[in-house]
């Protein structure tokens, strides 16, 4: 690799651990602040979950930028410091302004802005998938993985220094207080102006294209709005999204919930907390590396997801059974966090895995592959802003309740619902493999498959949609889809969807890495094919 490209790689990870950093000042102080200012906890819902939905909005938009800017990232860049320094500068005022409405829709509108800068991050992907070599980007992957996890395990550090802070300064015989909960925007506006000057001096630009299509007349097989929504109804295509949904909703219950329960159930304040959720990050870490391990054992993809949900059932009872005011410890609080940490990692990919063998079965959805995955992306982004609501409002319980209650306990009934989607989840898996027939288990007999007059099998429910036969051997992979696979929203895209707070996944299973050498495979072939069929008409004329 060249070295001005190890520089840049080297700035990525700086990037993420700047961001991880300075985040794990916000999020363990968050609830702390917006209740200081007069908020109640289903504003403090609806601002853990507004930097979502301002990402949903603009993730696309980065993307746009860097394809018509001839592939350059330090304007893009540039301009999500500029959201991200803006957001945080806003969320550190303000605590200037009078309690109740104003500042708590301050706060409010500084996540929404951040969100809007956050969403620029997603571009180290992009850069990874046009400016690195194909076989060495997972590597470098793993790298930007490990800096999210480093950035979270110096959490307590930042959060030592500012929990300290208590002091005021005066502009213009203005005086401005500096606490433990406003002085987390300054930290974030500090790292935004931080990193703006690292990739401004040292990040390189990639070269305009790293891979041409391999041919700009390649006629994409035509599918209809009817036949598309067909397929995204069909059970093995909605299905993972389904389970992508039930993923994000289940991990973000510990994401809002953590904080106010661990104040009101051990005293604990910000510092505390970010101990834990470097606890969190060493366990999402060690599970990746689990999973990477299951993936090269050649582990299915049905006993990952139901190994996560299985995390999810047990770490959902002993939620309810333990977040108990007069009864809870310590040790029972971490476990309950840890065993729903490790189910993120394990699922994540084998349920990636899941929906790109699903939309690759099918030849007739070539030409929406980029498309499938945006659906399957959605499936994570509007969990990530519903959930959040959902918890704050619903799962959550206020002082009085809790103190009202006769035992204590600092979740509604409804905290059940990890419980109860995962095993739903399960029931889906069980159904699949053994009513419709998956059998990727391989416990059932297999059947040879039943063959018409014209040779086409038989169709059930996870069979092809639309008409079109296939050979026996294996099939070349079109133009179409390797264009559309080789892509970088596509990319961005499928790397994005396993991305769990802030940490993104680096794992591709046996089935993604051999889809991705047969795709490369079949692209040499059909360049050589192209190659001597201009030079055929070359010869003709």
């Amino acid at each position: 690799m060249e070295k001005g490209l190890i520089i840049s790689v080297f700035i990525l990870t700086l990037i993420n651990i700047t961001d991880s950093l300075t985040n794990s000042v916000v999020t363990p102080s968050l609830v702390f602040y917006v209740t200081e200012v007069g908020g109640t906890m289903e504003q403090y819902g609806l601002i853990s979950s507004i930097p979502f939905f301002s990402m949903m909005l603009m993730m696309s938009f980065y993307g746009v930028w860097v394809d018509s800017n001839g592939n350059k990232y330090k304007t893009p860049y540039a301009a999500s410091f500029a959201f991200g320094g803006l957001g945080s500068i806003l969320y550190f005022l303000a605590e200037l302004l009078p309690s109740g409405a104003w500042a708590v829709y301050t706060i409010l509108l500084g996540r929404f802005i951040t969100g809007l800068g956050a969403a620029g991050r997603t571009l180290a992907y992009s850069y990874v998938a046009t400016a690195i070599p194909r076989d060495q980007q997972r590597t470098i992957l793993t790298i930007l993985s490990l800096s999210r996890s480093i950035g979270m395990l110096l959490g307590p550090l930042m959060n030592l220094f500012v929990v300290k802070i208590d002091t005021s300064v005066s502009i213009f015989n203005y005086t401005i207080p500096l606490n433990p909960r406003n002085s987390a925007g300054l930290v974030l506006a500090a790292g935004e102006l931080f990193l703006f000057i690292l990739t401004s001096l040292l990040l390189q630009e990639p070269p305009p294209k790293k891979e041409k299509p391999l041919t700009e007349d390649a006629e994409p097989t035509k599918i209809g709005g009817k036949e598309l929504f067909a397929a995204v109804t069909h059970f093995d295509l909605l299905f993972p999204s389904f389970i992508m949904f039930v993923l994000i909703c289940n991990f973000t219950l510990y994401q809002v919930a953590l904080p106010p329960v661990a104040a009101d159930l051990f005293g604990w304040t910000p510092l505390e907390i970010s101990y834990l959720m470097s606890i969190q990050a060493i366990v999402i870490f060690f599970g990746m590396i689990v999973a990477m391990y299951a993936s090269v054992r050649g582990i299915t993809d049905f006993t990952m997801i139901a190994l996560g949900n299985s995390a999810f059932v047990f770490g959902g009872i002993a939620t309810v059974l333990w977040w108990k005011r007069e009864s809870a410890t310590i040790l029972q609080f971490i476990v309950s966090i840890v065993i729903v940490s490790f189910a993120y990692p394990l699922m994540g990919p084998a349920n990636r895995s899941k929906f790109t063998r699903a939309v690759h079965s099918r030849p007739e959805l070539e030409d929406s592959i980029g498309l499938l995955q945006s659906f399957f992306n959605q499936a994570l982004s509007i969990g990530g802003f519903l959930s959040p609501n959902f918890v704050a409002k619903f799962v959550l319980k206020d002082t009085a309740a809790i103190n009202s209650s006769d035992d204590g306990h600092e979740l509604t009934p409804w905290a059940w619902y990890v419980s109860i989607s995962a095993l739903v989840v399960i029931a889906g898996l069980l159904y699949e493999e053994f009513i419709l027939g998956k059998n990727e288990l391989g416990l059932m007999k297999s059947e040879p498959a039943q063959e018409s007059q014209a040779g086409e099998t038989t169709p059930g429910e996870t069979t092809r949609l639309l008409s079109g036969k296939r050979t026996s051997g294996k099939r070349r992979s079109s133009i179409v889809e390797i264009n559309r696979t080789f892509n970088r929203k596509y990319e961005v895209d499928r790397r994005h969807s396993l991305e769990t707070a802030g940490i993104p996944n680096p794992v591709d299973t046996a089935y993604e890495r051999e889809l991705q050498n047969q795709l490369t495979q079949d692209k040499q072939e059909w360049e050589k094919l192209l190659e001597l069929d201009e030079e055929m008409e070359m010869t003709e004329e």
